[in-house]
């Protein structure tokens, strides 16, 4: 009978989990498309263009989905169970909720297995090509973003106003650069004209910058330098614009669990860069929230009736909700150095498992959730009718 049942709960389970796992990743899909708006609307992308970038964005994308749309299924499916009395027809049978636990578990660990594979193997691979797709975009893309008699900003630390723009000959009169990729200096050039040195197969694109001058100016404004020219070559490289520069020649997001852990047992040099240690454990904690976040979702989809459906779906997005701002507050904890990696990125799921064992003894012996003392004196002190009953003393 155990073994049918189970079944069954499993089966009820799936389809929820599938259904909400299409909703978020469409979700996610949606927020990294207006991150590319800055792109796709400076260069020529094609719709083919999108998908693909899309595609290589998933994996990352479904690190994130997974715990969500776990927690939401399940919920989903123990509230239909428990508004249906199908729960209360278990227990009545002698079942207790504890022995519901398997079937949940189990969804989980395939989801959490599943995640953990997609973390380890395959999200290195996609970002790498997810960026080679895009600085291969772009630099095909880079003479359309000349655009004459327009503040183009689509290039991070800097600004170009052409006053005239050639685009067959790659010819700009008018030029007017600001450049504000080094800390503590603003570099603006001003100039007559320029030629575009640029060349498909080279990672580096030259602006033969004529006649004009070039003026440094400290962010404190106590030092300033002006500098005339007849000729000055300003030399971006694709990688530096696109890419924030790391450390070591390969990026993190590219790295695999194990030149992760090879980066973070290399002596530092200076100042710790913890950003490796916490991109490990970032591979390593998210796939393992499935586990606590589908356990989770079964006793808060039981503690909602069929009047508090929208209070139970309410309630597991807020559990999402504080575990990611958790998450959120610790990664910044952790690169401030003011916590050690593993506890910065771990955080979130010890306390999601403490809550989860929690509510589990709660439902398991149905015994109702008494308040902390300080909230129900509160609660008693505001009390409507209290404040009526005084105000006619008075």
């Amino acid at each position: 009978m155990i073994s049918t049942l189970n079944r069954y709960i499993m089966k009820e389970q799936i389809v929820p989990v599938i259904l909400c796992l299409v909703g978020v990743t469409f979700v996610l899909v949606t927020g990294r498309l207006l991150q590319l708006t800055r792109y796709i609307f400076t260069s020529s992308f094609t719709m083919i263009d999108i998908v693909e970038l899309m595609g290589l964005a998933m994996p990352k994308l479904m690190l994130f989905a997974f715990p969500m749309a776990l927690l939401l299924g399940v919920l989903l499916a123990f509230l239909r169970m428990n508004s249906d009395n199908e729960i209360i027809a278990l227990r009545a049978a002698g079942i207790s909720f504890t022995q519901l636990m398997p079937s949940v578990f189990a969804l989980s660990f395939l989801i959490t297995a599943i995640s953990f594979y997609n973390a380890v193997y395959v999200i290195p691979h996609a970002n790498k090509a997810f960026d080679y797709k895009l600085k291969s975009l772009a630099r095909a893309g880079l003479p359309i973003l000349l655009r004459e008699g327009t503040f183009i900003t689509a290039i991070p630390g800097l600004t170009f106003f052409f006053r005239s723009v050639s685009p067959a000959e790659l010819a700009i009169r008018g030029v007017f650069v600001q450049d504000q990729r080094q800390e503590n200096v603003r570099a603006t050039i001003i100039a007559e004209k320029a030629r575009i040195v640029y060349q498909r197969d080279v990672n580096y694109l030259t602006f033969k910058i004529s006649n004009g001058v070039i003026t440094r100016v400290a962010e404190n404004l106590q030092n300033a330098q002006a500098v005339s020219f007849k000729s000055y070559d300003l030399t971006l490289s694709l990688d530096e614009l696109f890419n924030p520069p790391e450390r070591h020649s390969k990026p993190r997001r590219e790295m695999t669990l194990t030149e992760l852990l090879e980066v973070m047992r290399q002596p530092p040099g200076g100042d710790k860069d913890v950003s490796y240690a916490l991109e490990f454990h970032i591979r390593l904690a998210f796939p393992a929230s499935c586990v606590f976040l589908g356990l989770m979702g079964a006793p808060l989809g039981a503690m909602f009736f069929r009047r508090g459906r929208m209070s139970g779906i309410t309630c597991g997005i807020a559990v999402f909700l504080i575990y990611y701002v958790v998450f959120t507050a610790g990664r910044g904890l952790g690169e401030n150095h003011l916590l050690p990696p593993f506890l910065a990125i771990w955080l979130p799921n010890i306390l999601c498992l403490l809550v989860m064992g929690y509510i589990w003894s709660k439902v398991h012996s149905e015994t109702p959730y008494k308040m902390p003392s300080f909230i129900t004196h509160l609660r008693s002190e505001w009390k409507p009718g209290k404040k009526s009953a005084e105000k006619k003393r008075c």
